[in-house]
């Protein structure tokens, strides 16, 4: 049975650095939740206070409500995938899996049984007797992860476990992983700082800067309302200048930003008027068609200065009133270097952030 997890103001100092500062969540049993932030942010430190390899120097961590901070990590019933795999080198697959079995000391009679499940639920099956050596990355990844899914953990941790793959590779089995997830129906905490790997994967993402919680929530609202500056630089690309605002009724505001007037529809923005930053993602930015009724939108008229072709799409940096402003449209659109171009961005589509 999946475990449910809660963190009560955690903290956590090296010396004069504090990695930690008051962290509070909590994850739902059989929840996929990645803990996302630049290197440096706490993350590891507390996955590892999680698995009990480091105590936290204030708060509790509560498996089920049930305190574990004086529980070693052996009797926790969490396994964890490290970045570097930790593999013995010198053991085969199968004894490589064995070895979390053993050293929670599982009757001998269920280990075969128990490791050709875990073999043929990440595709392992017949290369029970290869070394790690004689495996690809992608193999020896699947390989640490049989052996932490073998002792049927409550709760499954992750280190940055993609890292050592090619780009090609980490989107394969990270659609591995989280398939495999949702089959054991484990709890799950999952450590990077790759942003399209967050958005991806996850049930809630938790985002961390300098040892704190930013935000805490689904990818899709991370993505579409980012409650903070950092968080909408971060995660993706976004469009994002300083603004003047002002409520023109209910959740409509009315801006003044580099990109001249436009109007912005966001119910979380608390303030009547002031300063703000405005956020645009390239994606929501599009060609006006000819003919086409702009009444409802925002009519912005720029320059196309370059122009990449990125195979699914072109990612245009165009000036609007000597202001850049990235846009991302569809490859079919026949667009050139050097044209002048209406584009139109939906209200709904600009978010307020506080300065």
């Amino acid at each position: 049975m999946a475990l449910g997890l809660s963190l009560k103001n955690i903290t956590k100092t090296f010396g004069d650095f504090k990695a930690l500062s008051e962290v509070s969540f909590d994850i739902p049993p059989g929840q996929f939740v990645t803990l996302l932030g630049p290197s440096g942010c706490g993350k590891t430190t507390l996955l590892r206070i999680i698995a009990g390899f480091l105590e936290p120097d204030e708060g509790e961590v509560l498996f089920d409500q049930t305190v574990m901070n004086d529980i070693p990590p052996n009797k926790r019933n969490t396994a964890m995938c490290f970045q570097s795999y930790a593999l013995f080198p010198h053991k085969t697959v199968y004894e490589n899996i064995r070895f979390g079995l053993r050293m929670r000391k599982v009757p001998q009679e269920e280990h075969h049984p128990r490791i050709e499940e875990a073999m043929a639920m990440v595709n392992l099956t017949g290369l029970e007797h290869r070394k790690p050596y004689e495996l690809s990355g992608g193999q020896q990844q699947r390989v640490a992860l049989a052996r932490s899914v073998v002792v049927r953990p409550e709760i499954l941790l992750f280190d940055e476990p993609l890292s050592n793959l090619d780009a090609k590779l980490r989107e394969k089995v990270r659609v591995e992983i989280r398939d495999l997830q949702k089959k054991l129906g484990i709890t799950t905490i999952y450590v990077t700082h790759d942003q399209a790997e967050a958005l991806a994967i996850s049930d809630l993402i938790v985002a961390m800067k300098s040892g704190t919680i930013l935000q805490n929530s689904h990818p899709r609202t991370i993505y579409d309302q980012p409650s903070s500056k950092f968080i909408a630089d971060f995660i993706g690309s976004a469009n994002i200048v300083p603004c003047t605002v002002k409520r023109l009724g209910g959740s409509l505001f009315s801006t003044e930003s580099p990109y001249g007037t436009l109007r912005a529809e966001d119910q979380d923005f608390p303030r009547d008027q002031g300063e703000a930053f405005l956020c645009i993602r390239p994606e929501d930015v599009r060609p006006a068609l000819a003919g086409e009724d702009t009444s409802a939108m925002n009519l912005v008229n720029g320059v196309v200065e370059n122009s990449v072709y990125m195979g699914s799409m072109l990612d245009l940096r165009v000036t609007v009133k000597d202001h850049f402003l990235q846009v991302n449209v569809s490859k079919d659109y026949l667009i050139t270097v050097g044209a002048r171009i209406d584009f139109t961005i939906p209200p709904a589509k600009i978010r307020l952030l506080e300065s």
